[in-house]
């Protein structure tokens, strides 16, 4: 028999479920990330989940939207209360960003990518155009981008960072987190035009 919460209980377990689907993305991948584990770290029976999911896809994209909106208000941060923000600055919040629990892709190993695309009908995660109008509304929060950007540059430059670190286990492990700083500076230039590669 369920167990009843409160309105107040379910309030906090919700935002607890999703905290620990979070951690546990990053720990152990999507497809490794159990029902039974997410539930145990907060300590409540795994039928209960279904109380506050219809399912792990659902959970998932609740996932994503809740760190839609943490990763919303560290731009806003960011840009403290202005329409734009320096290349450098946008740099900056990128590299916080994505060495934030915000950034699950951050986690997302090739099986977790491929078992995503077959489990999850909200196509726009994994459409190019979708991806584009992303760039280019980051691009338009830049007040220094020169002439001449490509997008489809800038996002292959980021995924690139997302690919050493999906590779790792090829890579000089001592080495990644310096050729990471290295393509965001690289970024940076190529947005603004300004400057030298490290």
């Amino acid at each position: 028999m369920p167990i009843a919460f409160t309105e107040e209980e379910m309030t906090k377990l919700r935002h607890e479920l999703i905290l620990a689907g979070i951690r546990l993305s990053r720990e152990l991948g999507l497809q490794r990330m159990s029902v039974e584990k997410i539930t145990s770290a907060v300590g409540i029976a795994k039928g209960s989940f279904y109380i506050f999911f219809d399912s792990k896809e659902d959970f998932i994209l609740e996932i994503a939207d809740y760190a839609n909106r943490e990763t919303e208000k560290m731009l806003l941060a960011a840009l403290n209360g202005r329409r734009q923000m320096s290349a450098h600055e946008f740099i900056s919040f990128f590299n916080t960003y994505i060495h934030s629990d915000y950034d699950l892709m951050g986690g997302l190993t090739v099986n977790d990518f491929f078992w995503l695309q077959k489990r999850i009908k909200k196509q726009d995660l994994f459409d190019p155009d979708a991806q584009l109008k992303t760039a280019q509304l980051w691009l338009s929060l830049i007040n220094d981008v020169r002439n001449g950007v490509d997008v489809g540059t800038f996002i292959n430059l980021i995924k690139s960072i997302y690919a050493i670190r999906e590779h790792s286990d090829t890579m000089v492990k001592a080495s990644i987190e310096n050729s990471i700083q290295v393509i965001l500076r690289t970024i940076e230039i190529y947005i603004s035009g300004k400057g030298d590669i490290i």
